[in-house]
């Protein structure tokens, strides 16, 4: 694992990660970036205790798979770890996953959904992929899911199936 890697987390047997996949049509529910691999660090946002570091060594490797930014795209590392530091202790954003929970079922009901923004958005709360795809936007100076319009819509399942990533393990 390197500094930078992306950890999507696959859904297992919890009711609301079965949710947020099967909302997404995807595998994964939820995201973390790895910040410092010598440490197994990772940075993420959770329901409980909101931006938080954690141990990648508490988490059985089954559990997630890992993405890299491809080689031809450049971003600058250091920025990013010093955006997801700078966010520790942030609260969780319940009111932008949610948002973004309904708009992932209004498009799996056939809505088409252009220019969505989510107008109660917090600055300072995150959700996990939120949270991510601002560390590398607004502090790395790269776009991980150019096909995606704002971070307040972004999912755990946008971010494994963008170009700009390829899995590694």
């Amino acid at each position: 694992m390197k500094a930078g890697d992306i950890l999507l987390f696959k859904a297992g047997e919890d009711v609301f990660e079965k949710i947020i996949a099967w909302g997404t049509n995807s595998e994964y529910h939820h995201v973390a970036v790895c910040v410092e691999p010598g440490m197994d660090l990772a940075i993420e946002a959770r329901t409980r205790g909101g931006v938080r570091a954690v141990d990648i060594r508490q988490i059985p490797e089954t559990k997630y798979d890992i993405y890299r930014i491809k080689e031809n795209h450049s971003y600058d590392l250091n920025l990013t770890v010093s955006y997801l530091v700078s966010r520790l202790n942030s609260k969780y954003d319940y009111s932008g996953v949610l948002f973004l929970g309904g708009l992932k079922l209004l498009s799996k009901c056939g809505t088409k959904l252009t220019k969505t923004a989510n107008k109660i958005q917090k600055e300072k709360d995150y959700f996990c992929s939120e949270l991510c795809y601002e560390a590398f936007k607004l502090g790395g100076g790269i776009d991980i899911v150019p096909d995606v319009s704002a971070a307040e819509i972004t999912s755990p399942a946008d971010i494994a199936r963008s170009g700009i990533l390829k899995r590694v393990v």
